[in-house]
């Protein structure tokens, strides 16, 4: 069954790797036609969105060995620091807005006959997706492990907030602009900036985050459906 696993992850990560790589160079290509610095955060973005994954799958590693109080004290710290950065990888679906932020919709040339527009489009919607599957693989990997340990019901339950908390960390990313490890450095600050966003009247706030949890809980139920029992991965 791990080998079955291992085998899935690892084939997994070679499509998403060479996706990522795709991305880059079309926004390399971009960039060079435009000779522009268009998409030149994407590389950062990315590589934050990655760092999810790479953690989960590490924990998946260490806890499937013999634990020891070394190593338990490990997984600990790292689920903590999976939990702050996890909103990284579902945050590449809000990086759709750049498709449209670099063309000119008032022009007298309709912006989507520019080819350029179509593959700024594109390269947007391959990243969403990247990061969305990114996020629900690595909530999966975690969910595995929850399993072990707790009742099913629990263990969904632990999952639904863990999908909430990701999908608010998005919002606080996107339009607070504050990174993962500032929850950290100014817990204060953002816990002020949301409330401050709920009692504001064209507050986007629980809809927004309510639309990325309703993303993210689908293409979490479609990975459990697509790929059987959740303990056969």
């Amino acid at each position: 069954m791990n080998n079955h696993k291992n085998t899935f992850y690892l084939k997994l990560s070679s499509v998403l790797i060479v996706a990522t790589i795709g991305c880059l160079l079309v926004a390399v290509y971009l960039r060079t036609k435009s000779n522009t610095n268009m998409y030149q955060f994407l590389t950062w973005d990315m590589f934050l969105a990655w760092v999810p994954f790479i953690i989960s799958s590490t924990i998946s590693y260490v806890s499937n060995k013999k634990l020891s109080k070394t190593s338990i004290a490990l997984v600990g710290v790292m689920c903590a620091c999976w939990l702050f950065l996890l909103p990284n990888s579902a945050y590449l679906f809000t990086e759709i807005l750049h498709a449209f932020r670099y063309f000119d919709s008032q022009e007298e040339t309709k912006f989507w006959v520019n080819i350029d527009f179509w593959y700024s489009l594109s390269l947007t919607f391959v990243v969403a997706i990247l990061g969305l599957i990114l996020s629900i693989c690595s909530i999966h990997q975690i969910h595995r492990l929850l399993n072990k340990r707790l009742n099913p019901f629990s263990s969904m339950v632990v999952v639904g907030v863990i999908l909430l908390l990701s999908s608010l960390g998005v919002y606080i990313g996107r339009f607070n602009r504050w990174n993962s490890w500032d929850v950290l450095k100014q817990p204060g600050l953002i816990l002020k900036d949301i409330m401050n966003d709920l009692s504001a009247g064209n507050s986007i706030l629980v809809e927004f985050v309510a639309l990325v949890f309703v993303i993210q809980a689908l293409g979490y139920i479609t990975l459990r459906i697509l790929t059987g029992r959740s303990n056969n991965i």
